[in-house]
């Protein structure tokens, strides 16, 4: 037992300042939004396994969680209905910013930044805020394909943490 297990257990719902969470709740978006668009079942069935074992692992961490109990519910049901012999293919030109890595990792940091920064934890702000500024550079130039709202929110959001990351700064 650790020092801090009775408060991880008490977290029932909700977003949590922890990595993996942030990961799992962005595979888990993921996984809805390619269901929501009608993604192919052979690349639907790529994204289950990310889904079910990150929840799993956060589980571990924050084993009341009833959001990501949910997310794996689901997953785990989707996972049934697949057909295994479904052939595998990539995802549909729709689905372009789901794809990108970079918009992923900036996706998480800018969250993970938002969260520290209302606890007031400069340095793990900073360190968020600096990844999202290195992350959504490289998607400006492949932000074309994208929906207008996710290309807005991705330059908003980069003006927002190069803001942060100076204050962040400047409390350190």
């Amino acid at each position: 037992m650790g020092l801090y297990d009775d408060e991880r257990e008490a977290v029932t719902s909700g977003d949590v300042l922890d990595v993996l969470y942030w990961q799992t709740k962005f595979a888990a978006l993921k996984f809805e939004q390619a269901l929501k668009t009608r993604q192919p079942e052979g690349a639907i069935r790529m994204l289950v396994p990310d889904v079910i074992n990150s929840c799993a692992s956060v589980l571990e961490t924050f084993p009341n969680h009833e959001d990501v109990k949910g997310w794996r519910q689901h997953a785990l049901e989707i996972e049934k209905k697949i057909d295994p012999n479904a052939p595998s293919a990539d995802f549909k030109s729709n689905f372009a910013q789901w794809r990108d890595y970079s918009y992923e990792a900036g996706w998480r940091s800018y969250h993970i930044a938002k969260m520290a920064a209302e606890d007031e934890d400069w340095a793990l702000a900073r360190t968020h805020a600096l990844e999202v500024d290195t992350q959504f550079k490289r998607t400006v130039d492949r932000m074309g394909a994208w929906p207008a709202d996710v290309q807005a929110w991705v330059r908003e959001s980069l003006q927002e943490m190069q803001g942060m990351a100076e204050k962040a700064a400047g409390k350190l």
